[in-house]
Parts: structure tokens; C-alpha cells; sequence
């Protein structure tokens, strides 16, 4: 009979270990995911806190597909003329502009000549956007200096162009960029001069990466290849409900078997964000699971050793044990094993710092204000889930459980 009990109790003891492994384990687990989820969220914010330039959640990009239907140059100039008048027609719509080009979908760049400048190759790359009078207004794109274009900017006027901030910095360091001259085509010091009237907000049109330098300019529409390109309009309220109603509009002026497309300009947006996007929710749901399951295993594990405990929790209440004392004594069992856990997860995830940081976006990997709440979440999930078979202890009868 000793032999017995005795083989009984190493066999309690082997399986109340291996439950607390799996406990620990279960709980850095959730430390990891947890903290990853906390680091893909906030270097998600600080992604789209960042100022592209533009107003992406209020315009809509509106891309023009011919499809077998053939214009000549003037027809096409005249068709993307009659969907300019016709989008600002349509309610919820003002203002609207042409485009050539789009952010985060390839733009188009020449050479460039600019005097006083040997080489502005070896400055860097220099990408342009033709666009109409209403442009920065329906971009939400700030001029800073000088003007934005004009409808008195067409073709057979002065030609002109609105550089970004960064451009003239970088072609005329110290010195006020306004009615400098430009020459842009091939070769470029045989072009004629385009004079700057404006310096408008650099604009991100490559990566939202910051440090990249991206210079960036604009020409009028109406002064250079005028057929390219299709409509950017900018939406009152949320653009997302005038996507149809503004492709039905528009699809009566398209000649033939040619249509329009109508897409917001956040869903292209979006696509740059992709991998920021993915990591947090996919940490997310994962930490959340992780969370849960952690406090099921924390109360499951906890709640069983109380029953089997119960002898014993009788006999200390019998000997005058106070309640409270008894409480105390199941919720620090939980404590221990979570604290345990919170340490070898928040080591983990430490470690595994390194790796996930090129992931990450102006966000350190060791946070510390990341891994104090989730610690904090953590500890106060354990003291939940211990708290009911706790009070559960206190309230065993003596006399019942000695009499078991």
C-alpha cells in the first residue's frame, strides 16, 4: 500500500510538472506574439501618419481603357476634356483635375537641364506629372511658395512648371527657386524654357520610406503630350460610396466599346502598406489567441490543482488559516508561473529583435513601453483567470474537506 501511494504521488507530481511546462511555455509564447502584435500595430501608425503629400482617402483615381476603340490625338484631347467637365457635374464631386500619372504606379521622367547645374543626373532621378489648374487643390497639395497652375496655363502660353520642395532645394541651395528656368526633353539644352512659378510639398510617389529622396515636378496638361493620362476628382465625404456613381457618369461620354475605371486612390495607397498591414493583423489575431488560450490554461491548470489541494486547503483553514490568506496562496501560484513565463518570452522576443526589425517602421523592436504593457496585460490576465478557483479555495468547509 505505500509502494502504492507512493508511486501514486510521483505520478501527481510528474504530470502537475509537465502541465506547468506546457504553462510556461503557453504563456512566452503569448509574450512573443504579443509584443509582436504591439511593434506591427504601432509601426503601422506610424506609417500612415507619415504625409504623403497628397490626400489619398479623398480622391478618386479615374484610369481610361480604350480598348479596340482608336482616337487620333485631338479626339483623345477633346474626350479626357468632356470627363473633366462631366466628373465635376456629378454631387459629392469638386474639385476634379487630369493626370498623367499616379503615386506608387510609375512615373515619368526626361532629362533635365538646369543652368548653373553641370549634371543634374548626378543629383538624383527627376520624375514629373502633367496635370490641370485644379490638380493641388483636388491632391490636397500644398504650395508653398509662388502658385499653383492655372486655367491661363495652356497651350501656345508661357510655359511654365511647379517644383517640389526638395528639387529646388537640391537645384538652387539658399536661393529662392521662383522664375528660375528648366528645360526638360531630349537633349535638354536645346528645349525650350519653362519657367518655375511655384514650389508645391514634396510629395512621396516611389516608397513611404522618408530618408529616400524623391524630386518631383509638374507641368500644365495643355504643354506637354496633352492626350496622356486619365481624371484624379476629389470626393466631399467618403469617396468609397461615389465610386459607382461616378463610373456610371462618366462611362456615357466614353466613345465605342471603351470604358473608365474608377478606383480609390487609398486602395493603391494601401498596396505600399501591404507588409505593415499583414504584420499587425496577423501578430494581432494571433497574440489575441494566444492571450485566450494562456488564461484558459492559466484557470484549467490552477483550478484542478485546487481540487486536488482541497485536503490540504481544509486542514490550513481548520488550523485558523484566514480566507484571504488562502486566496493569496492559489493567485501567487498562478503569478509565479506567469512571471516565469513573461520573463522567458520577453527574452525571446528580445533576441528575435534583430531579425524583425528591418520589418518595422521608425519603430525599435525593443520598446519598452511595448513590452511594459503587454507584461502588464499579461499579469493582469493571470490574476483574472487565478481569481476564481481562488475564491473557490476559500470557500471550502472544513469539516467536508477533512472528512474526503
Amino acid at each position: 500500500t505505500d509502494d502504492l501511494k507512493a508511486g501514486a504521488r510521483e505520478g501527481t507530481h510528474q504530470r502537475a510538472r509537465l502541465r506547468t511546462v506546457l504553462l510556461l511555455l503557453q504563456t512566452a509564447l503569448s509574450v512573443v506574439l504579443l509584443v509582436g502584435a504591439g511593434l506591427f500595430v504601432q509601426s503601422l501608425r506610424n506609417v500612415r501618419d507619415v504625409r504623403l503629400g497628397f490626400d489619398a482617402d479623398s480622391v478618386l483615381l479615374v484610369g481610361l481603357s480604350m480598348r479596340d476603340t482608336r482616337l487620333d490625338s485631338a479626339s483623345t484631347v477633346a474626350l479626357r476634356l468632356r470627363l473633366l467637365e462631366s466628373a465635376v457635374r456629378v454631387s459629392g464631386i469638386t474639385p476634379a483635375t487630369l493626370r498623367e500619372s499616379i503615386p506608387f504606379g510609375g512615373y515619368t521622367s526626361w532629362p533635365i537641364s538646369v543652368s548653373g547645374v553641370d549634371s543634374t543626373e548626378a543629383l538624383g532621378k527627376f520624375d514629373f506629372n502633367t496635370v490641370s489648374a485644379d490638380y493641388f487643390a483636388t491632391m490636397g497639395t500644398r504650395i508653398l511658395s509662388g502658385r499653383g497652375f492655372e486655367s491661363g496655363d495652356r497651350d501656345g502660353a508661357p510655359l511654365v512648371v511647379v517644383v517640389g520642395q526638395g528639387m529646388a532645394a537640391v537645384l538652387w541651395p539658399g536661393r529662392d527657386a521662383i522664375g528660375r528656368c528648366i528645360r526638360v526633353g531630349i537633349p535638354p539644352d536645346s528645349m525650350p524654357c519653362r519657367t518655375v512659378v511655384g514650389v508645391a510639398e514634396d510629395i512621396h510617389t516611389l516608397s513611404i520610406d522618408t530618408e529616400e529622396k524623391q524630386f518631383f515636378y509638374y507641368m500644365p496638361a495643355a504643354q506637354w503630350r496633352p492626350q496622356e493620362g486619365g481624371l484624379f476628382v476629389r470626393a466631399r465625404g467618403d469617396a468609397r460610396a461615389l465610386v459607382e456613381p461616378l463610373r456610371r457618369h462618366l462611362q456615357r461620354s466614353m466613345p465605342g466599346t471603351s470604358f473608365v475605371t474608377v478606383t480609390p486612390l487609398g486602395d493603391i495607397v494601401d498596396t505600399t502598406l501591404r507588409s505593415w498591414i499583414v504584420g499587425a493583423k496577423v501578430f494581432t489575431a494571433f497574440g489575441i489567441l494566444a492571450l485566450l488560450l494562456a488564461a484558459l490554461g492559466l484557470y484549467s491548470v490552477i483550478a484542478y490543482n485546487v481540487t486536488q489541494r482541497r485536503h490540504e486547503l481544509g486542514v490550513r483553514l481548520a488550523l485558523g488559516a484566514a480566507r484571504a490568506g488562502i486566496v493569496r496562496l492559489v493567485v501567487a501560484q498562478g503569478l509565479r508561473v506567469t512571471v516565469a513565463g513573461v520573463v522567458i518570452g520577453g527574452s525571446v522576443a528580445l533576441a528575435a529583435g534583430r531579425w524583425i526589425a528591418p520589418l518595422l517602421f521608425h519603430q525599435s523592436p525593443r520598446d519598452p513601453y511595448i513590452f511594459g504593457l503587454v507584461i502588464f496585460v499579461l499579469l493582469g490576465v493571470a490574476v483574472v483567470a487565478t481569481s476564481m478557483p481562488a475564491l473557490r479555495a476559500a470557500r471550502v468547509d472544513p469539516k467536508t474537506a477533512l472528512q474526503s
